[in-house]
């Protein structure tokens, strides 16, 4: 009697054993599957090893602050010819920082022609910022900001224009407003900025046919970005700022952008992506993408003033830049009475010197020929709107 009850149980837990066996099975092709697509998509980026980074004497307390940050710089260089990004100058140098706590991104574009020690851990070569990335790459640009900002920098992302016509399409367009200078300058036919980009994306050139607020395709987006000449005189401000604006809205976008369109933009944009995060280092940040928000952007120099020097051309001069390097280190990680490193004042006086420009030549923007103003910051709110710090 014991027999017959027993043997149906044995086969009831068998059978459980089996579906237990099969489950388990199952969710191990499912990791195994994952990993397989993990290393496949991220075999498409550029891993590129650029070696250590040197960096100035920053005090213990300025070191723990750093530590509870992600800190990368975001390059986009300008070098004529899609796909590659190892030469050229850059046209977008920007501070990306990533409080690890709370995952609010804040951004500060640094001004390609700011005048700044490109050369500080070597032989002190005083230049437009973004002429380090065409000597010396990542490694030559990372140490002029590490040496002119007392920052611990060493990673970077570096992408070739094409990649941003390419998420930008992928997530179904940017809704930007235009202003009337804007447009006149995107279709400009002294500096024809959109044929150029589809150009160099071979993507179609679809002219923007008026101002306001609408929807920008990749190649129009991008063009935005790069437009400099504007009749508003904003000159390299209002061309950061724009960049800085896309990319805030091209995050949001990809945050909520569905699993396919995710997919178009992993084979679309990682093999035009020159990094040295390890792929580990870029699963820890994509785990965590959807949490990001970007708390707020701004330029660099703060306090600055626009001149033609010789021998330098035009340059924009931070007045001065230890000021500003105690502003930038309060705005990006809440150091509130910062004090720069030795190192940043020798070159503060080394550039007012060479300049002879000073803290009473600094310009307010905001209210010369409706330029951005001194603190030159944009904000987003709680909706994602992207605005100026600026008033009428």
């Amino acid at each position: 009697m014991s027999d017959k009850t027993g043997a149906p149980s044995r086969r009831a837990r068998r059978r459980k054993r089996r579906k237990i066996l099969l489950i388990v099975e199952i969710i191990i092709l499912v990791l195994l599957l994952g990993v397989l697509f993990f290393w496949l998509k991220f075999g498409m980026i550029n891993f590129r090893d650029i070696g250590s980074v040197k960096t100035n004497k920053l005090s213990k307390e300025t070191k723990q602050t750093l530590s509870g940050y992600t800190n990368f710089m975001v390059y986009g260089v300008d070098n004529r010819a899609s796909g590659s990004t190892t030469y050229g100058n850059t046209d977008v140098q920007i501070l990306v920082s990533i409080n690890n706590d709370t995952k609010k991104i804040r951004m500060a574009s640094i001004y390609r022609d700011t005048f700044l020690n490109t050369n500080p851990q070597g032989t002190s070569t005083y230049r437009k910022s973004n002429a380090a990335y065409a000597r010396g790459g990542e490694q030559e640009s990372l140490e002029m900001i590490n040496g002119n900002l007392d920052l611990d920098l060493d990673k970077f992302v570096t992408f070739d224009f094409a990649a941003v016509t390419d998420v930008i399409d992928d997530v179904g367009g940017v809704e930007v407003d235009v202003s009337e200078a804007e447009y006149e300058a995107l279709n400009s036919t002294r500096w024809p900025t959109i044929p150029e980009v589809a150009r160099l994306s071979g993507k179609k050139a679809t002219p923007v046919t008026k101002p306001g607020l609408q929807t920008l395709n990749g190649v129009q987006a991008c063009a935005y970005c790069r437009i400099r000449h504007t009749s508003d005189n904003k000159d390299d401000y209002g061309r950061a700022e724009r960049q800085r604006k896309v990319m805030s809205l091209v995050i949001d976008k990809v945050k909520k952008a569905s699993l396919s369109q995710l997919n178009s933009i992993i084979d679309d944009v990682l093999p035009k992506v020159s990094t040295n995060f390890s792929a580990t280092e870029i699963l820890s940040l994509a785990t965590a993408a959807k949490s990001y928000t970007v708390d707020k952007s701004f330029g660099f120099p703060f306090d600055k003033c626009g001149d033609k020097i010789s021998p330098y051309g035009w340059i924009i001069v931070p007045t001065t830049l230890e000021t500003n390097v105690e502003k930038l280190h309060q705005k990006m990680f809440d150091e509130m009475n910062y004090a720069p490193s030795q190192e940043v004042r020798s070159i503060s006086q080394q550039i007012s010197y060479l300049t002879g420009k000073t803290e009473a030549d600094s310009l307010d923007y905001s209210r010369s020929e409706g330029n951005i103003g001194v603190d030159d910051e944009t904000t987003t709110d709680s909706s994602g709107t992207v605005s100026d710090g600026t008033t009428n």
